[in-house]
């Protein structure tokens, strides 16, 4: 089914978690990206910005992925959520620390005949094969979890004036009042699950994103 899709731009943002005996660890590394080379800043659906990865109980994972933030395919804030029926979007999961995906958990869009939006999920552990529902809706994906997706604002913090402050003094300059994002808008996809159905024993996980198009 995958074999029409080619992969975009690799690795788009990686987050990596820690959990050990039900609790998880401080050690945990975030990573960001809301800056792409020109061709991608053109194509919103392919523009991830964010990646967060953490536990939302001792026992369930919750991962939302954000793109069409701020870039230079159309203007912000916009006004509805971004999809695409030519994309296909993947978590890959790795269990066990061999950078070796072990779960990947992959999802896409289309329109009915009256134009409305719905989103398809397949690989999520513990669910049937392929399970669908309505954008901006929570809905169960199986026993262990559930989905939503749609329109919300960019929960990414940037002091874009410090940074340029920071570059041009080499003083670390940060005010938290200063927030270049605020206000813009991201199009969103989270999944909240049992940790037990990615998780193999006490080891910790590694997540990551990526996005592709249909050719």
């Amino acid at each position: 089914m995958h074999k029409s899709m080619r992969s975009k731009t690799g690795l788009a943002a990686v987050a990596v978690a820690a959990i050990c005996g039900g609790g998880w660890w401080a050690t945990t590394v975030f990573a960001s990206d809301h800056d792409e080379a020109p061709l991608v800043k053109l194509d919103a659906a392919q523009d991830i910005t964010d990646l967060y990865v953490f536990a939302s109980d001792g026992d369930t994972t919750t991962i939302i992925v954000c793109w069409a933030g701020f870039n230079d395919s159309r203007p912000q804030p916009d006004a509805a959520p971004f999809f695409d029926n030519d994309a296909l979007y993947t978590i890959w999961i790795d269990t066990n620390m061999d950078n070796e995906a072990d779960h990947a958990i992959y999802w896409r869009y289309g329109q009915n005949a009256l134009e409305e939006w719905g989103i398809q999920w397949e690989g999520i552990p513990g669910a049937e094969p392929l399970v669908s529902g309505a954008v901006e809706e929570v809905f169960d994906a199986g026993a262990g979890a559930r989905v939503w997706t749609g329109h919300a604002e960019d929960p990414f913090f940037f002091d874009a004036a410090g940074y340029l402050e920071t570059l041009d003094t080499g003083a670390v300059s940060f005010m938290n009042s200063r927030d270049f994002l605020a206000g813009l808008n991201v199009t969103a996809a989270a999944i909240e699950i049992d940790t037990d159905l990615i998780q193999e024993g006490a080891m910790p996980m590694q997540f990551w994103v990526t996005a592709a198009r249909r050719e």
